[in-house]
């Protein structure tokens, strides 16, 4: 495998991200968007890896000089594509247990401005060995580096508000540094925390059947081979142009900056989660094992058509044609040929899902539709039925969903999918 002499010099590029976390999802979205943007000119500059435990990648991409190759695979208007490119936008991977030193260093350089992490919700917390290390480097950058730029700190886990909660974690930390107060100061001015959202399905590497066909076409072995939806998006919240300054990677509709970025997560949550928490019940009581199978299936695919376009989008205050359009790609997305995307496991914690993602749609529709969302109400009588426990319903849709179990009982789960 070798990087080819036409493409961007990427070993004359700067090292501008240090990010923690060596796995798939990191690489089919940052390392793509830098790749990306470094491809356009924009001299985005390169990726440091840090392996923050002791199973990770940093071994491999060492040893494959930071490249790997992303194939992006799925439906674009309807058309099955698949493309392959390699990409150069990482330049070295250090192990934190082993090499923390050369961390702090790379952390250091008036060249480094953001720090992005994906160290799992598990990670995500301050009894945890993420907070801490993170605070580690900041306080080095503080004492040595203190009128430098601006370092932004961007966490990508899926956690709401992630960068008001990572800083204060930081926050918290730091008073037991020995300029505790001299750093907080530093932290508000120096460092940017900026909550992020991210959505791409990766499903990492391809099917081992797979491997030796796909590498033949390549003409290299790649030991790092990345699968991935071609749909990306990476939403950063923060002050546009100080982003675009310190990480020039903004692309339409992959790489978003903006001052508030809740338009993106509630269309997420709303259009994509909540569609997925809806229904996994129904499918998995009715015999359909993956996302896609429901697609195709005549009944199931007309009746998830109506939970997201007629019902839950009625029930956002996304505008609407901005809503339609994402539901639009959602339906694409979900019909992905080569995604085995099993309901068993979007079921996983169904119940506080639910309580988060579906429930509050239910009394906004009734208000504004003057009824109940005969769909939704459906899918909670699933959702019922198969974790044999209630919901907290009132209302015409609670009235609903008590007639759909009745008919569950007496017809049988299939007896929901009815015109």
């Amino acid at each position: 495998m070798r990087w080819p002499a036409d493409a961007y010099r990427r070993h004359e590029l700067p090292e501008r991200v240090l990010q923690f976390g060596t796995g798939m999802l990191l690489r089919a979205l940052v390392a793509d968007a830098v790749d990306v943007a470094n491809r356009a000119g924009a001299s985005a500059g390169r990726i440091v890896v840090v392996q923050s435990t002791p199973r990770g990648n940093a071994d491999t991409l060492n040893a494959q000089d930071g490249l790997f190759t992303l194939v992006e695979r799925g439906l674009e208007n309807g058309k099955r594509i698949e493309r392959t490119r390699l990409i150069g936008a990482i330049s070295r991977a250090l192990q934190a247990d082993t090499a923390w030193d050369a961390v702090r260093d790379t952390a250091l350089a008036p060249e480094m401005r953001a720090i992005v992490s994906n160290v799992t919700e598990a990670g995500f917390r301050i009894d945890s060995r993420f907070p801490a290390r993170l605070t580690d480097l900041l306080y080095a950058r503080f004492e040595r580096l203190p009128e430098g730029p601006p370092l932004f700190v961007i966490p990508t886990e899926l956690v709401p508000d992630n960068g008001p909660k990572l800083a204060a974690m930081v926050d918290e930390l730091a008073a037991t540094e020995p300029r505790a107060a001299d750093f907080r100061r530093w932290l508000k001015s120096g460092v940017r925390f900026c909550s992020s959202l991210v959505d791409r399905i990766t499903t990492g590497a391809p099917p081992e059947a797979e491997r030796p066909a796909l590498e033949a076409r390549l003409g290299y072995a790649d030991a790092l081979i990345t699968v991935a939806e071609p749909y990306a998006l990476w939403a950063i919240e923060g002050h546009p142009e100080e982003l675009r300054r310190a990480l020039p990677i903004e692309a339409p509709d992959r790489v978003v900056f903006a001052r508030d970025i809740g338009f993106y997560e509630e269309r997420k949550l709303r259009l994509l989660n909540a569609t997925h928490t809806a229904l996994a019940p129904l499918a998995l009581l009715v015999g359909i094992r993956t996302v896609r199978e429901a697609l195709e299936h005549p009944r199931f695919g007309a009746f998830l058509r109506r939970l997201l376009f007629d019902e839950i989008i009625p029930a956002t205050d996304l505008p609407a044609e901005a809503a339609t359009q994402f539901a639009r790609a959602v339906v694409e997305r979900f019909r992905n040929p080569w995604l085995d995307h099993e309901w068993r496991v979007i079921a996983t914690n169904q119940d506080a899902k639910m309580q988060i993602r579906v429930l509050p749609l239910i009394p906004v529709f009734e208000q504004r539709r003057g009824r109940a969302p005969e769909t939704l109400a459906r899918a909670c009588a699933a959702h019922i039925a198969w974790l044999k426990q209630p919901l907290e319903l009132g209302g015409r849709t609670g009235e609903a969903v008590t007639r759909w179990s009745a008919v569950i009982a007496r017809e049988g789960v299939e007896a929901l999918l009815r015109d």
